[in-house]
């Protein structure tokens, strides 16, 4: 437990560091595009965040005894975030959207070779399967979240990724307190209904007090703008069960590879995939409520 506790410190400090330099980054002209705030965020994103999770999924998706491909899992990963971006005008749609498009083109096509070079007559429908399946849940989900650092400000992306986390941390601890009655035994043992109305509520909780926050002077003088507690609220609930549904996701490809955890990069939580899934899930939804 005093793991768990000092690895989630270590990482809201980190992301409160990431964001604070994303914030802070001067507007930098280079052509025809504009590189300003957000550009720390996506790069950090494209080349250290994805890779790493390309790691943890090649492992979940690759069936034992066929070799893992988490290059072809990043290209297309990385083609799902630039679709994103290109198609809301992030990037000029001209060149980006069809270089997007091309990725999970031709991560397929990659699978599909380097099964006929390695001389297997099975395996290539699983692998380009995973190739896709990662453009549509990790790439394209994580472009929102990039796109909602664009179409709002720092404290809008940091208040809705803290709803989401809010909701396993409650369910987490109240399921460990009072936790009887098992959501879903066959996939995730430890998930109790308790425990996932507990997450709700607190989720809740949170997003009430980020919108009494925005109506506070302090949040005026900073430039943020004044949401309603109550709408707040209610966005923190919907945030919290469909990140919910992306841990039971991440459970049914960890069940399907016989593994407990993505992977042992963070003591006492597992992979990064294991942290992130829920935030991954969420990030369509919390665009539409929050930037539209």
């Amino acid at each position: 437990m005093l793991t768990r506790i000092i690895v989630g410190l270590l990482l809201i400090a980190a992301l409160l560091g990431l964001a604070t330099m994303d914030a802070l980054f001067p507007s930098v002209p280079i052509g025809d595009l504009t590189f300003g705030p957000g550009v720390v965020l996506a790069l950090v994103s494209l080349l250290l965040f994805t890779p790493l999770l390309a790691l943890e999924f090649s492992s979940m998706v690759t069936p034992r005894g066929e070799a893992r491909r988490p290059l072809l899992h990043w290209i297309a990963m990385a083609g799902g975030t630039m679709l994103v971006l290109a198609t809301s005008g992030a990037l000029p749609p001209s060149i980006a959207a069809p270089a997007a498009l091309t990725a999970p083109f031709a991560a397929a096509c990659l699978a599909g070779l380097l099964q006929v070079i390695s001389r297997h007559n099975d395996g290539f429908s699983r692998a380009s399967g995973g190739v896709l399946l990662g453009f549509a849940l990790i790439g394209v989900p994580l472009g929102f979240w990039l796109l909602l650092r664009r179409d709002t400000d720092p404290w809008t992306l940091a208040a809705a990724i803290l709803c989401v986390k809010s909701a396993d941390i409650g369910a987490y601890f109240t399921g460990v307190a009072i936790g009887r009655n098992k959501m879903c035994p066959w996939l995730s043992p430890g998930k109790t209904w308790e425990g996932f109305a507990g997450g709700v509520v607190l989720s809740a909780m949170v997003g009430y007090s980020a919108g009494l926050i925005s109506a506070s002077d302090a949040a005026a003088r900073a430039g943020i703008e004044a949401v309603d507690p109550i709408r707040c609220a209610w966005i923190a609930v919907l945030l919290g069960m469909i990140g919910t549904l992306g841990d039971l996701l991440e459970s049914l490809l960890k069940r399907g590879a016989g593994m407990k955890d993505s992977g042992r990069l963070l003591p006492g939580m597992g992979g990064l995939y294991d942290v992130f899934d829920s935030l991954l899930l969420a990030g369509p939804l919390a665009w539409w409520l929050l930037a539209r």
